[in-house]
C-alpha cells in the first residue's frame, strides 16, 4: 500500500516550467481544493445536532467556534476562486499564501475553541499555551516566508526538486487533519458537550481531546507548509528537510493520533497491553527516521540521491509504467480504506470513550470490548504500514516482502474488525446507539 497519490495538476495547453520550483498557484489550488475536507461540516453538524437542544449556543467559546469556522470556510472559498481563476501572477501568489496563512489559523482556533466548549476547566490547561505557541510560530513562518520582497521573490526556489517528497507530506498531514476532526466529532457525538451539566472529569477522560488538538495543528502546519514552504539559500539544508524533517513532523502528527486512540482504549478497557503495542509502533516509527536521516543528513546524502536517479533512469519503460500503475492503485486503495473504513472507527472509538468517561457506572459488553481492541489493532497496523510502504523501496525485494507483510496483516485485521462489528449490530445494537444518544 503506497501511501502517495499526484496532486499538483497542471493543464497541457500551459507551457511546461522548469521542474526546480514550487509554483503557488499549483500548490494553493489544491490546498484550497482538498485542505478543507468534509469533515469539518460534520463536526459541525454533529455540534448543532448535540447542542442545540441543550441551549448552550450563547456560550463565548461556542460563539468563537461556529464564528472562526464560518470565516475558515469563507476565506476557503475566496482563496479557492482565486487560485483557479488567476495564474501564474505573483501579487495574486502571496495574497493566495496570506488567505491559506489566515485559513489555517482559524482552523486552530476552531479547534481550541471546541475543547474549551466541552471542558474549561482542563483543556484552559491543556489548549490555550499549545495554541498561543502555535500562533506564534504561524506568525514568525509568515514573515519568513513573504514578510519582504526579497523572500517572495524566491518564494518556491529549489523545491522542485522535493516535488514528490512534499506531495507525501502533503498527503498524510491533510489526512491527519481529517481524521483529527473525525475524531472531534466523534467526542461530540459521545457526549463530551454534558459537562457543562454538572459533570466533572479527570485528566485521562481528556486526554484524547488534548492528543487530537496536537496532532490537528501539527498536521494543518504541515499542509500549510507544504503549500507555502519558505526560501532556503542551500541544496543540501532543503534534502534534509524534505526527505527528513518534514514526514517525520507528519509521522509525529499521525503517532499522536494513533497515542489518542490508544489512550482512549486504556481508560475504557483498562488494559496496558496497548501501551506497549504503541511502544514498538513509536519503536518502528524511531527506527526509520534513524535510517532517514543516516541517509540523507550524512556527507554522502548527494551521493544516495545521484543513485537514485540512476536507477530510475536505467529502468525500462514498461517496467517504470508499470511500477507507477501499481503505486497508483495501492494509493488509491489506501484513500479508500482510510476513508470508509480507518476514519469511521477512529470517530467511533472515540466516541465510545467519551460516553464511557461520563457514564463511569455502565460497563461494556464483551463482544463490545472485544471489536474495540481489534480496531484499535487495525489502528496500530494501518499506521505501520502507512510508514513501511511510504519509506521502504518497492524495487529492492527484501523492502517489498515487508511492504507485502504488512499490509495484508493490516487487511487480515480489518477483515476480523468487520465480523466483530457485524456481530456487534447484530447482538448488541441498543448499546452501539446509546453511545451516539442525547
Amino acid at each position: 500500500m503506497v501511501y502517495c497519490c499526484v496532486f499538483f495538476w497542471q493543464p497541457n495547453e500551459l507551457p511546461r516550467r522548469p521542474r526546480t520550483r514550487v509554483y503557488l498557484d499549483e500548490t494553493l489550488t489544491v490546498f484550497f481544493s482538498k485542505a478543507f475536507p468534509a469533515v469539518d461540516w460534520i463536526l459541525v453538524l454533529s455540534f448543532f445536532v448535540k447542542v442545540v437542544p441543550h441551549n448552550k449556543l450563547s456560550d463565548w467559546t461556542a460563539i468563537i467556534y461556529v464564528t472562526s469556522f464560518l470565516l475558515s470556510f469563507c476565506l476557503h472559498v475566496v482563496g479557492m476562486s482565486r487560485s483557479r481563476c488567476i495564474r501564474g501572477q505573483h501579487q495574486v501568489q502571496w495574497r493566495g499564501s496570506m488567505i491559506a496563512y489566515l485559513s489555517t489559523v482559524l482552523r486552530m482556533l476552531s479547534a481550541a475553541a471546541l475543547l474549551l466548549f466541552l471542558d474549561y476547566g482542563v483543556h484552559s490547561v491543556a489548549v490555550l499555551p499549545p495554541f498561543l505557541l502555535a500562533l506564534t510560530l504561524a506568525a514568525t513562518l509568515l514573515w519568513w516566508t513573504i514578510g519582504t520582497e526579497e523572500a517572495r521573490e524566491v518564494l518556491g526556489y529549489s523545491w522542485g526538486h522535493f516535488d514528490q517528497e512534499l506531495k507525501l507530506v502533503f498527503n498524510l498531514s491533510a489526512d491527519v487533519v481529517s481524521m483529527a476532526f473525525v475524531g472531534l466529532a466523534g467526542r461530540v457525538l459521545g457526549g463530551g458537550y454534558k459537562q457543562l451539566q454538572g459533570h466533572r472529569r479527570g485528566f485521562m477522560a481528556v486526554a484524547p481531546e488534548c492528543l487530537l488538538f496536537y496532532g490537528l495543528v501539527l498536521g494543518l502546519f504541515m499542509v500549510l507548509h507544504c503549500t507555502v514552504p519558505s526560501h532556503a539559500m542551500f541544496l543540501r539544508r532543503l534534502r534534509i528537510v524534505a526527505k527528513v524533517y518534514k514526514p517525520l513532523l507528519a509521522y509525529l502528527a499521525l503517532l499522536l493520533l494513533i497515542l489518542a486512540s490508544v489512550v482512549a482504549a486504556e481508560d475504557m478497557l483498562r488494559i496496558n497491553v496497548f501501551f506497549v503495542c504503541f511502544g514498538f509502533v513509536a519503536a518502528a516509527f524511531a527506527y526509520f527516521f534513524w535510517r532517514k536521516y543516516n541517509r540523507w543528513g550524512g556527507e554522502n546524502a548527494a551521493r544516495v540521491s545521484d543513485e537514485e536517479v540512476e536507477h530510475r533512469q536505467r529502468q525500462p519503460a514498461e517496467v517504470a509504467a508499470a511500477a507507477t500503475a501499481r503505486r497508483e492503485q495501492d494509493a488509491n486503495i489506501s484513500q479508500y480504506i482510510l476513508k470508509c473504513y480507518i476514519t469511521p472507527l477512529f470517530s467511533l472509538v472515540m466516541a465510545t470513550q467519551s460516553k464511557y468517561s461520563i457514564d463511569g457506572a455502565g460497563t461494556l459488553s464483551w463482544m463490545f470490548k472485544c471489536f474495540l481492541s481489534f480496531g484499535l489493532c487495525s489502528l496500530l497496523i494501518y499506521a505501520v504500514s502507512i510508514l513501511v510502504s511510504a519509506e521502504m523501496q518497492d524495487w529492492d525485494r527484501e523492502d517489498r516482502c515487508a511492504i507485502s507483510c504488512t499490509t495484508y496483516a493490516s487487511y487480515g485485521v480489518m477483515a476480523i474488525t468487520g465480523v466483530c462489528f457485524v456481530l456487534v449490530m447484530a447482538l448488541e445494537f441498543d448499546e452501539l446507539k446509546n453511545i451516539l444518544a442525547s
